[in-house]
């Protein structure tokens, strides 16, 4: 078994084309078709389609795919293992977050981490929708997933954080007068919610039946710094988890106060199964565990 031909196989459908996985890899167009050739040879099973519109597996590639994906993040594992034997550190960690939590925490996890890995390279993957998180976690896409615990997860967890969701609105929004903000008179408001590709965010309805049925808010948007640009801009209200209203009122003109209903997420930090991570992982996971962050 060639396992760099399988390696070149994901970068083409991570890539979605040969071509821009001859630019990552270094590779002749000529030489990774043959190779592609090669490998669906020897397994005698046609992985990928070539089409003018470009590339798709084929229904036994999709098949294979997760398991490939495995078996090449097993393979990245081993060799870390012996690397960390040999007394050398290395690796690579592949975290999956929302963008506000990557802009909130995981650039501080970074600044702490690398200065005592310095050889461990990290990426870091922003996506809005928690679906897609974990499913990239799943396939093993990504190492580590950052996102808001549920009820239906499965997955191995550490430095789960409870965030509360606040009011969010400009310094001069009459509703600074208040200590705390009903639920019920925000929704009266122009009010603006985060809404991804999924729908309203799982962790806000939690605070919509708190409302009347017809009080469904005008206006969302996908990007969280949109929602805050809309509070300090044109006057709208907004409901977000509080780490957020932390990082928004130290750049914008805005302020947030706690609402008077107890509705929060829980956010940490998700692998597969912890047993079984890189030793790169098994590292930052301690600086995520100590809170050193």
């Amino acid at each position: 078994m060639d396992m760099v031909k399988y390696e070149i196989f994901l970068d083409i459908i991570e890539r979605g084309s040969y071509s821009k996985a001859c630019e990552d890899l270094g590779y002749s167009l000529s030489g990774i078709s043959k190779m592609m050739k090669s490998m669906e040879e020897e397994i005698d099973i046609p992985l990928i389609t070539r089409t003018n519109k470009g590339i798709s597996l084929t229904p036994d590639g999709e098949k294979v795919l997760p398991l490939i994906r495995q078996l090449i993040n097993y393979k990245e594992v081993i060799e870390e293992e012996f690397a960390l034997i040999r007394g050398v550190e290395t690796g690579k960690i592949r975290i999956g977050c929302f963008p506000t939590v990557s802009f909130a925490w995981i650039s501080t996890l970074i600044a702490i981490f690398k200065d005592n890995h310095p050889n461990i390279a990290i990426e870091v993957i922003e996506e809005n929708g928690i679906k897609n998180l974990e499913q990239w976690l799943n396939q093993g896409i990504i190492d580590i997933g950052v996102f808001s615990k549920q009820p239906y997860h499965n997955y191995d967890w550490a430095g789960v954080r409870e965030d509360h969701y606040v009011a969010l609105f400009h310094k001069e929004h009459r509703l600074a007068a208040l200590e705390q903000v009903p639920v019920k008179q925000l929704f009266d408001e122009d009010l603006v919610l985060f809404k991804s590709h999924e729908g309203i965010d799982q962790d806000v309805v939690k605070v919509m039946e708190y409302v009347e049925m017809d009080k469904v808010p005008k206006y969302t948007s996908n990007s969280d710094f949109t929602v805050i640009r809309l509070t300090e801009q044109l006057g709208f209200v907004a409901l977000i988890p509080e780490l957020i209203a932390k990082i928004a009122v130290n750049f914008f003109d805005v302020t947030y106060r706690p609402i008077d209903v107890n509705v929060s997420r829980e956010l940490g930090f998700a692998v597969r199964d912890v047993k079984r991570v890189s030793p790169a992982v098994r590292q930052l996971l301690k600086y995520v565990k100590e809170e050193k962050f």
